[in-house]
């Protein structure tokens, strides 16, 4: 229920923070290296050689941080990411502060 919450929060705050001036979405392609939860839940993927980690916030994501993992199928799938700006919170859905975010997953 709590990372339910969450999600919602960082949903919700999306709006406002391409009105504050944040910064432009950009994409990355790569594959699924790893999916972890705690208060929030993080998508990694390898692109370009290099670790990219995102908040989890897009649709697909959803199912994922209601169970707090991913299946293992999706591990090394391709896949094309739209990263913005999300907001961390806590487990009492306390705005904790900002980092990217996976607000788009398409699969290849």
């Amino acid at each position: 229920m709590r990372i339910a919450l969450a999600v919602a929060l960082l949903l919700s705050a999306a709006p406002l923070a391409l009105a504050a001036g944040a910064k432009p979405a950009r994409t990355a392609e790569g594959t699924i290296l790893s999916f972890e939860c705690g208060d929030n839940c993080y998508l990694t993927i390898r692109s370009g050689g290099r670790k990219l980690t995102g908040l989890c916030t897009a649709k697909a994501c959803e199912p994922w941080n209601d169970e707090t993992q991913i299946p293992k199928k999706l591990i090394g799938k391709a896949v094309r990411v739209t990263i913005t700006q999300g907001k961390q919170v806590d487990g009492e859905g306390n705005v904790m502060g900002e980092t990217d975010a996976f607000s788009k997953i398409e699969f290849k």
